[in-house]
């Protein structure tokens, strides 16, 4: 049985979109990974604000932040971002072969 990365299962140009995102996310301040793990959750702006006792003027300007460090990414692409960064706090990743990111592998029939 091989093994491949969720990255890798992800059909083109999203794989590359991503993967230049991912590679970014070391760039992020502890308050944009917040707020990066907030957008899985709760995808509206109020709903983000609540959360984390901050204005919602406060997460526009993060997520702009997000979206300028991570590549211009749409608000769907932030949020399939936040779920790669999540799995990869978790510590079960592994470096990919075919791309050398750090991510989480699965097996592959």
């Amino acid at each position: 049985m091989t093994t491949a990365c969720r990255l890798c299962r992800l059909p083109e140009p999203l794989r590359s979109t991503m993967e230049t995102a991912l590679s970014h996310l070391h760039t992020l301040t502890a308050r944009e990974h917040q707020i990066l793990a907030q957008l899985v959750v709760s995808q509206e702006s109020e709903e983000v604000s609540r959360a984390l006792g901050i204005s919602v003027r406060t997460v526009k300007f993060h997520v702009a932040n997000l979206r300028r460090k991570l590549g211009g990414l749409s608000r769907f692409q932030l949020c399939l971002a936040g779920v790669f960064d999540l799995m990869g706090l978790s510590g079960s990743t592994e470096i990919c072969s075919a791309h050398g990111m750090r991510t989480a592998l699965l097996p592959v029939a």
